[in-house]
């Protein structure tokens, strides 16, 4: 809604600690943003990457770049592939810029992997699956903890012990990108050897490697 004067107006988008959301929540307008200020990033570290190391590269490309794409991206749970493709583009030129060797014609995959970065698409789920672990392990935040309930057989069973959650029984779209379904979803996906871990660097260690 718009205050202006007396009257109150519906407005199709909203920010909200820095993120945009709009009426549908597809969140077009976020990437859209997203992109526009990253690719200027790229275009900016191209310009003097042959004066850095490569440290100092990979560093300020975190610094600059990495760290958009990473900032609430568990709100990217379930969107279309061709919007988190868009994102995607921009790791890819970003991760060409920091590794000057790699031509436009190579595949991206090999350098990805040299760097220690994740996909797009995998960063969403390390991140939903860290936000998972912290709510098991601390119960915090509250907020989040109040969405997902691990579960308990009715008898004592094999599964009792396999440290998983409910899977709500929803069918909208939207609702199935909310974290009370993309949590459960992730987390039941790892290995019982990740499940049962209760250190946080060991899980954030094990994460990055599953993925």
């Amino acid at each position: 809604l718009n205050f202006h004067g007396d009257d109150l107006k519906p407005v199709d988008s909203a920010r909200n600690l820095g993120v945009m959301f709009d009426a549908e929540l597809s969140f077009k307008q976020q990437i859209s943003k997203v992109c526009q200020t990253s690719f200027l990033y790229v275009r900016q570290m191209r310009r003097i990457r042959p004066f850095l190391d490569h440290n100092s590269a990979v560093l300020l490309a975190n610094a600059l770049v990495s760290s958009r794409l990473d900032y609430c991206n568990s709100l990217y749970f379930g969107l279309p592939k061709v919007l988190l493709g868009r994102l995607q583009s921009i790791q890819n030129s970003l991760a060409r810029v920091v590794v000057p060797s790699v031509r436009r014609t190579d595949h991206i995959t090999p350098t990805l992997r040299a760097l220690h970065w994740l996909p797009v698409e995998k960063r969403i789920d390390f991140k939903i699956a860290v936000l998972t672990f912290k709510v098991l392990r601390n119960d915090r935040p509250l907020y989040l903890a109040s969405l997902v309930s691990r579960y308990v057989p009715t008898r004592l069973l094999r599964s009792a012990d396999k440290e998983t959650l409910v899977m709500p029984n929803i069918k909208s779209a939207n609702g199935r990108r909310s974290f009370s379904f993309s949590a459960p979803t992730i987390w039941n996906s790892l290995p019982l050897e990740m499940r049962s871990i209760t250190s946080f660097p060991k899980i954030n260690k094990k994460l990055k490697h599953h993925l």
